[in-house]
């Protein structure tokens, strides 16, 4: 079987899927890859399902070996990845030889990509998924992230002819300005005003911040004192929790809680948000459901574009 050796492991270096949505009412987070856009465009690019199992790499790439003939490739953040030492892109395919070295360098562009392997990784799944949840420890790699000497064998694959390459539409995904569109919260849990003051100013993602969900520091926010029930939260949903800045939650977020919303970021442009790194700056802007769900749409046209199946 083809495997890839860890040399090293990197800062963060995750196996991930889509996730494990839909177990939200046991409370096991969905986790998943932070970055779907990546993880689906990477998996089409090499012929496998969009959903295949395959290796999230943060801000600090691992230096991985081929072991065995297999296609690649590379979707999210620009880290500048080398392949035997020569620089490659994101986006497209690329064959490695057996005992190639895949590497990564600075980040260039955003702080999070995904490997895709045609074949995809062979992980254990639980709850259906291999998607790597470190706070419960489930999935991936033991629950953990990987780990110098650890090898990850790999699915086999049918040759392939043509290395394709996504095109550039997909990058509209990730265009600066970096504006987050943000559905505001029904149910009135802040008012007008705190939502107001919370667009109009600019938000540093905090160094406490991780696949949990990015605090955010700026300027103090009004917040009421009592006591809420705790409720169901999807990911993207921004907490404004008493004596601290708000809360963008992400994939390996808890399944409720009880601080107030000020909204939830839209599925559109969770992958835009889950490029975000320590010292970057975002804005927030609120829009209808009307445009979320035509965002969505405007987002799956452009990537059946991308990669046409």
């Amino acid at each position: 079987m083809p495997e890839l050796i860890v040399a090293r492991p990197g800062l963060l270096t995750t196996v991930q899927d889509l996730g494990r949505p839909g177990w939200g009412r046991f409370g096991v987070s969905s986790s998943g890859a932070m970055d779907t856009v990546a993880l689906r465009i990477a998996n089409r690019l090499v012929g496998n399902a969009e959903g295949a199992a395959g290796l999230e790499v943060t801000a600090v790439g691992p230096e991985l070996e081929f072991r065995g003939q297999m296609v690649f490739a590379i979707g999210g953040g620009n880290l500048s990845p080398t392949l035997d030492g020569e620089p490659i892109e994101p986006w497209r395919a690329y064959r490695a030889d057996d005992g190639a070295v895949l590497a990564f360098g600075a980040r260039r562009q955003g702080a999070r990509c995904v490997l895709a392997v045609a074949g995809g990784l062979v992980a254990r799944t639980v709850f259906g998924s291999a998607a790597t949840d470190l706070e419960a420890g489930l999935g991936g790699i033991e629950g953990r992230r990987v780990r110098k000497g650890d090898v990850l064998e790999v699915g086999v694959a049918e040759r392939q002819k043509d290395l394709r390459t996504a095109h550039p539409v997909v990058l509209h995904v990730y265009a600066d300005p970096f504006v987050l569109r943000l559905l505001p919260a029904e149910g009135g849990d802040v008012e007008a005003p705190v939502l107001d003051a919370f667009c109009s100013a600019r938000w540093r993602v905090s160094e406490r911040s991780n696949r949990m969900g990015f605090r955010l520091d700026g300027p103090a926010l009004p917040h009421g004192t009592g006591e809420m029930l705790s409720e169901p939260i999807p990911p993207g949903t921004v907490q404004l929790p008493p004596g601290g800045g708000p809360i963008l939650l992400m994939a390996d977020r808890p399944t409720v809680g009880g601080y107030p919303r000020l909204g939830t970021v839209i599925g559109a442009d969770l992958s835009k948000a889950a490029q975000l790194w320590v010292g970057h700056t975002v804005r927030f802007t609120t829009v209808s459901l009307a445009q979320a769900r035509d965002a969505l749409k405007a987002l799956e046209a452009a990537m059946a574009m991308a990669v046409p199946r």
